[in-house]
């Protein structure tokens, strides 16, 4: 049986290929896997974890004949590109295109997985939308407010939430960790005298040094800025290989006693480095925030702001004091997605 899978993200984004390399080892067993990735260059490929077994698709054309003729010659699998979606016109018309495919595939004993995603915003738009989800097999949502915005499927932690230390690793001792970690948005808070001041509260109150990391390429230059505001040194990219960006990162977070970010996927892969997170939370639904609580790890969150100017220190100082709690919420997060990917094994059983 054949698996189709698009592994679109953005280009300069580990996180986007460290999420989707999660997947595919997810979807791989389940029969002759056909990955679309466009016109992405090696260097981003370096980052999914392709197999030699796997065939690759970069012509859009040639993608969707592929998918047509499967589903006309007999049973296959769609897995939709997991990941952020938006609830918005263009997004809703790209489901409804592939709506009647996959009701074809149904008919033919094909199957469909909508497996590790998360909306930003209701909209209207969630109705077509919901209406192709629901032609799905298996449906998940990495957060309980996207589960509850489209009404269908289970809540099950972001599919980064697989790769990482090994579990015994993550439970053993915290080891030399001398790092207070930051990774920011480039287009997200700028941060004031008051933030930088409670950031350098935080590291001196734990004893820790300051690194800024880049998760995306366009996170380097504000990086290296706030690196040398607090004193700090900067990880940043050295040339596009996203495989190499990610090990680099994963290192630091090794070496780190507590992360503070406003971005999802480095919160993620720290946690699974061993590195609790703490979530800058521009509003009640921050992604980064719902999203570790749907793997069980609450009372991360401070204002993006730091207002209070205790309130960084106070978070970080509990979670590096229940780490050991933290990693157990890990680890049960993996529990949750190796059910998950068993539940979607077993439609083509």
């Amino acid at each position: 049986m054949k698996v189709f899978a698009s592994v679109l993200g953005q280009v300069d984004n580990v996180g986007d290929t460290a999420l989707r390399r999660a997947f595919l080892d997810a979807v791989r067993p389940m029969g002759d896997l056909q990955v679309y990735v466009g016109e992405r260059e090696d260097w981003y490929l370096s980052g999914l974890g392709l197999a030699p077994t796997d065939t690759l698709f970069r012509s859009s054309p040639v993608w969707r004949r592929a998918i047509s003729g499967a589903v006309a010659a007999g049973p296959s699998v769609y897995a939709f590109n997991a990941g952020e979606m938006e609830l918005e016109r263009d997004y809703a018309l790209q489901y409804l295109r592939l709506a009647p495919l996959l009701l074809a595939s149904r008919l033919r004993g094909g199957h469909a997985i909508h497996a590790g995603f998360g909306v930003r915003r209701s909209t209207p738009w969630k109705l077509p939308i919901g209406a192709t989800v629901r032609l799905c097999d298996v449906v998940s949502w990495r957060d309980r407010y996207s589960r509850d915005v489209m009404g269908t499927g289970r809540v099950a932690p972001d599919w980064a939430f697989a790769l990482g230390a090994d579990d015994a690793t993550l439970l053993g001792p915290e080891g030399d960790r001398p790092y207070l970690a930051i990774a920011l948005r480039w287009n997200g808070l700028s941060p004031d005298d008051a933030w930088r001041a409670s950031v350098r509260r935080t590291a001196d109150a734990l004893g820790l040094r300051i690194v800024v990391t880049a998760q995306i390429l366009r996170d380097g230059p504000p990086a290296e800025r706030l690196a040398a505001e607090l004193g700090g040194e900067a990880v940043v990219w050295d040339g596009p290989d996203h495989a190499a960006q990610e090990a680099r990162l994963r290192a630091v977070y090794r070496s780190s006693r507590v992360l503070v970010t406003d971005r999802l996927h480095a919160a993620v892969i720290a946690l699974t480095e061993g590195a609790p997170a703490v979530a800058l939370s521009d509003s009640p639904r921050s992604k980064v925030a719902r999203t570790l609580e749907a793997a069980g790890i609450a009372g991360a969150s401070v204002d993006a702001g730091l207002r209070d100017a205790a309130a960084l220190e106070r978070t970080a100082r509990d979670l590096v004091e229940r780490r050991r709690a933290v990693m157990r919420h890990v680890v049960a997060a993996r529990a949750d997605i190796a059910a998950l990917t068993r539940d979607m094994r077993a439609i083509t059983a």
